[in-house]
């Protein structure tokens, strides 16, 4: 499945969970990222946070050793609005708890990096 070339206005789409979340027997940031591709998305960022809390005020934080468990994670999409649109309901299915967000941005440069 290639990926398509963005050029002018777009929107991002993150999706904020923890690295702990769950799709069924895989984690929710895998399944997503397999999911999203499938239905076209033009691309598809994971991260991983080192720190942060949500809706409960538990803040978790990456020891020196890797030693913390439900981590953030941050998924960004970014894509044509009408795409975005459409990825909508995947992440509605699949995203029981965290935060989703939708901005516009411009694409200012979208090269292959290989």
């Amino acid at each position: 499945m290639a990926a398509r070339k963005l050029e002018g206005a777009a929107q991002a789409l993150q999706i904020f969970i923890g690295d702990d979340d769950m799709w069924e027997t895989e984690p929710l940031c895998r399944a997503l990222v397999h999911r999203l591709r499938l239905a076209g998305a033009a691309g598809v960022t994971v991260m991983r946070g080192m720190a942060g809390f949500g809706l409960s005020g538990q803040i978790r934080v990456a020891d020196r050793l890797g030693g913390a468990t439900d981590l953030p994670v941050v998924i960004t999409v970014i894509d044509m609005p009408e795409r975005i649109a459409d990825l909508l309901p995947i992440v509605d299915e699949m995203v029981s708890d965290g935060l989703v967000i939708r901005f516009n941005v411009e694409i200012l440069r979208h090269r292959d990096e290989a």
